[in-house]
């Protein structure tokens, strides 16, 4: 079983390539394993994995304003396991997704709402997109064990919006369609600043989520020690979060933003503001699941996962891959180099040399391959894919498609 690591794999060229700096021999080895991995869809790089479908939420009803992210509820329940998940009204305006929720009615969409203002309107919270594991690279297989069919991996939302652009198709998903990326939040909270008073300030943290820059307000409105006293809270000029105890432990205001109270005396009308500066990176790729499924469900995957980095500490190779494999890459590039300079040549360098180890590390992927295959089949053609079990599609056009679409 081979259990090389990174910094033994880098020595040995070293032991071969003197003349070679770590920072070079390093290099050589990490082009090595980026190569290997992208060879074929090893064995190891298999995984699985699963998408949970909640039940749609459409209790109470909502007030939204065209250009604003913030949605108010009446008579709802909203909570954090809403965040990431979509909302609609009808199907005349788009699909947003939820950035955060404030209280149980408010909330904050990622994008304005374009539709038109509504200060009453019934409405859907329901998980229409996917979000894949951190370390995923590829689908192999999407699959229904209720209905004993596998999705269909292959379309666009190009071709979904021919077929269903209002999306009004519910029920059984047959298509995984390429949608776009998460927005990982990278915002700054900053430090507690006190506007009013003279007791002790609490201490701020977390990484702040909301999609703009804003303004906390915290308020004692009991005093007394930790544990004892209360305080309100609000981001921007919205309303009063009223009634919470102080505690030692760090306590989500909102969107990421943390405040713990350490111990100490604090006073009844003491105000401190926290400002928080909004950021975002593309994250994970995003699916769309449709037609889209609107109860308690889950979808099982197999998916072809991106390994870390052979550098990262802690990482060996996997158990399928020799660490000569690597080393034989790893010479053949250290015998391409002349060296650092002219007055100070590499003694390995001959082209002939690096022809050789290239040539005895393709025998070797090679034979890898061909071991990894008794290990998981790939290398197999289906002479009709037709005949596979995939989920049926609606024919574009059929009579059913023409019932439900004025053209």
């Amino acid at each position: 079983m081979a259990t090389d690591t990174f910094n033994e794999i880098v020595g040995r060229v070293n032991m071969r390539v003197p003349a070679a700096s770590r920072f070079l021999a390093q290099d050589w080895v990490r082009n090595a394993w980026r190569d290997v991995k992208k060879r074929r869809k090893w064995s190891f790089l298999h995984k699985r994995g699963q998408f949970l479908f909640p039940d749609l939420y459409n209790t109470g009803t909502v007030a939204v304003t065209r250009g604003s992210t913030t949605v108010t509820g009446t008579s709802t329940v909203w909570d954090q396991t809403m965040v990431g998940l979509q909302f609609r009204i009808g199907v005349n305006a788009p699909i947003y997704t939820i950035q955060s929720v404030e209280s149980a009615t408010s909330l904050t969409l990622q994008n304005a709402y374009g539709g038109t203002t509504d200060t009453s309107s019934t409405y859907e919270i329901y998980k229409a997109y996917v979000t894949v594991p951190s370390d995923f690279h590829s689908f192999i297989t999407v699959w229904d064990p209720n209905f004993n069919w596998q999705l269909h991996l292959d379309w666009t939302q190009t071709e979904l919006n021919a077929v269903d652009a209002q999306r009004s198709s519910r029920g059984n998903a047959y298509v995984v369609a390429s949608n776009d990326y998460t927005m990982s939040s990278t915002g700054v909270v900053g430090t507690v600043l006190q506007a009013l008073g003279s007791g002790t300030s609490p201490v701020s943290s977390g990484t702040y989520s909301g999609p703009n820059n804003a303004i906390f307000t915290i308020e004692i409105t009991t005093g007394g020690d930790t544990a004892t006293a209360e305080y309100q809270w609000k981001k921007d000029s919205g309303s009063y979060t009223t009634g919470v105890v102080t505690s030692a432990t760090a306590a989500e205001l909102a969107d990421g933003v943390m405040v713990a109270f350490p111990s100490g005396t604090y006073v009844d009308g003491d105000v401190f503001t926290i400002s928080v500066t909004a950021g975002a990176v593309p994250g994970l790729p995003r699916y769309e699941i449709w037609p889209h499924i609107t109860q308690l469900y889950v979808l099982p995957f197999m998916y072809e996962l991106e390994p870390e980095d052979i550098s990262v500490a802690g990482q060996v190779l996997p158990r399928e891959i020799d660490g000569n494999l690597l080393l034989e890459y790893a010479l053949a590039e250290a015998a391409k180099w002349p060296g650092p300079s002219s007055d100070k040549p590499n003694p390995y360098y001959r082209l002939e040399l690096a022809d050789r180890h290239a040539t005895k590390y393709e025998q070797m992927v090679i034979a890898h391959e061909q071991e990894d295959e008794e290990v998981f089949m790939q290398d197999v053609v289906y002479q009709d894919a037709q005949g596979m079990p995939f989920a049926p599609l609606p024919a574009l056009g059929d009579s059913d498609w023409m019932q439900k679409h004025d053209i």
